[in-house]
């Protein structure tokens, strides 16, 4: 799952049957598509962004800036998770899932004119694989090929049912090979070293999408400017998309007070006291986003978080029903690691509750006298139009009552997340969301998995959730897979890092001059789509 991402339980199962031994195939667009309307769009939001190479992280930020510059295979619009037809025109898959064969069209061009071929596929998925970064982890076990010009084969070493699934999120971006390698790209084993494009790819694009990138200041705004060689029929409306590194209070303001502007971070609260205003349009949804406190699982890192019976404490000392208040209007508990908005998420009466009583015994029973952890959160983002302090504050007091001290430490987003990275954090308070809508996206969360590494959880400690893991992430029968994904989310609740706390309500904000403003599950906005009203 992603490090910082209403409910349609049926959609994967829709997709996973249209794909497997069968063909989807690219429907035509009208070439009678109406004049842009010309202008700017300005998206304000809560910057969580290191890198705009997509190989390289990702983030809510960085995924409505992809979104525009980049294509991907298939693609999902919307709040329909479905994959569709996008570079790829139409693949097929084999019964047992291992094997997909992707037809290209013919007619994609990149920005600077260079026909995307194939070739700019595999180039991009290896070099995705062998930098080990961001969201390298959805393609192990994936070998990508390309038997002609036109025709991408991926074979996975085990049943991979969720690859349209996959190759349809911001990782799987293609990228111009010959651009990207000029300019010290490289999709050889040796790219965690060799590499040396980020720094290009912060002042370039090199993407087949309706946007390039105009200019990006670190921490304070991405501009997107129009492709001009843009290979659909659609022109999308704006010259230029303005997104803006704004607090949810300043959201709240300048969309009040703006022209062809969106806010992406309100609360539910502040959005609700937008009711009645007939100059913005407001659309509330069941927000992906989970917040939960994570302890290290390693000795070596902490003698106190990797302690078993303190995890049990810290599972049992939250006062669960308090978060959920302080997550404001539609916030719900988190029942296990999944949102609601996946198939195989907990129903909401497996919920953990707090017992003070059970918590203080596990305190005692962990031979630790006088336990004190360091809870690390960054300082400087909003999530929903929530700062993580409030909540890290309230599971600080929690843990007092039952004989923990915690002492706080805010971070910076970018000092936090290179921390984080290393896995050697105590305990932290951060929040995830689905990287790909199908239940394996979890998969890392289990001993070895990108996420686990962050909580000092190596590959081994627990084999036979490892195995249940590998048996999941195998399953072809979707209500199966969806089935383990929930035995997986109860063990892990009964030992485990993870103590899940809510997930917040989500609430996009526009000026009433703009159309088709629509959250994304995957790629949180599609600039592109936005149109004048």
């Amino acid at each position: 799952m992603g490090q910082w991402r209403r409910s349609r339980r049926g959609v994967l199962a829709v997709a996973a049957a249209l794909t497997l031994g069968a063909t989807v195939a690219a429907t035509s667009v009208s070439a009678s598509a109406p004049e842009p309307a010309g202008g700017t769009l300005t998206v304000d939001t809560s910057f969580i962004l290191q890198s705009l190479d997509p190989a390289r992280t990702v983030t809510p930020t960085m995924t409505i800036a992809t979104r525009a510059m980049y294509d991907t295979l298939l693609r999902a619009s919307g709040e329909d998770t479905t994959p569709q037809p996008s570079v790829a025109e139409s693949f097929e898959a084999s019964e047992d899932a291992t094997v997909y064969t992707f037809h290209l069209r013919d007619d994609v061009v990149f920005a600077d004119g260079t026909p995307l071929t194939s070739a700019d596929v595999v180039w991009s998925f290896n070099r995705l694989a062998n930098l080990q970064l961001g969201g390298s982890y959805l393609i192990t076990g994936i070998t990508p090929s390309a038997p002609d010009d036109h025709t991408v084969v991926l074979t996975s070493e085990t049943p991979n049912p969720a690859i349209p699934v996959i190759v349809a999120t911001p990782a799987f971006a293609i990228l111009n090979s010959a651009l990207v390698t000029e300019n010290g790209g490289t999709d050889a084993s040796d790219a965690p070293e060799a590499d040396s494009s980020e720094t290009w790819f912060n002042s370039n694009s090199a993407g087949s999408g309706p946007y390039v990138l105009e200019s990006y200041q670190t921490d304070d705004t991405v501009i997107l400017a129009r492709n001009p060689n843009w290979w659909g029929e659609t022109l999308p409306d704006w010259d230029r998309v303005v997104i803006r590194n704004m607090p949810a209070a300043t959201q709240l303001l300048n969309v009040q007070r703006g022209q062809f502007e969106i806010a992406i971070d309100l609360s539910a609260t502040q959005a609700q006291s937008l009711e009645g205003n007939s100059d913005v349009t407001v659309r509330a949804n069941e927000s992906p986003n989970l917040f939960r406190v994570q302890m290290n699982m390693d000795e070596a890192a902490s003698a106190t978080s990797s302690n078993p019976h303190i995890q049990e404490a810290v599972r049992y000392a939250i006062n669960y029903e308090a978060m959920v208040q302080l997550g404001g209007v539609g916030s719900v508990q988190a029942a296990g690691l999944l949102p609601t908005v996946v198939a195989g998420s907990l129903p909401i009466e497996e919920a953990t509750q707090q017992d003070v009583e059970r918590a203080q015994a596990a305190v005692e029973a962990s031979g630790i006298e006088d336990p004190s952890l360091t809870m690390s959160y960054p300082s400087d983002i909003n999530v929903n139009g929530i700062q993580f302090a409030t909540f890290a504050q309230r599971v600080a007091a929690d843990l007092e009552e039952v004989g923990i001290s915690v002492e706080l430490e805010a971070l910076p987003v970018t000092t936090y997340l290179d921390e984080w990275r290393t896995g050697l954090m105590e305990m932290t308070l951060t929040y995830s969301y689905p990287d790909f809508m199908d239940p394996t996206s979890f998969a890392g969360y289990l001993p070895g998995g990108s996420d686990a590494v962050r909580a000092g959880w190596q590959e081994g400690a627990d084999p036979e959730l490892e195995a249940l893991g590998a048996e999941m992430s195998a399953t072809v029968d979707d209500a199966e897979r969806a089935s383990l994904a929930q035995d997986i989310q109860r063990r892990l609740n009964e030992a485990g890092p993870y103590m899940p706390l809510l997930q917040t309500a989500q609430a996009i904000v526009s000026t009433n001059d703009l159309t088709n403003v629509v959250l994304d599950p995957s790629w949180t906005l599609d600039v592109a789509a936005v149109e004048a009203a």
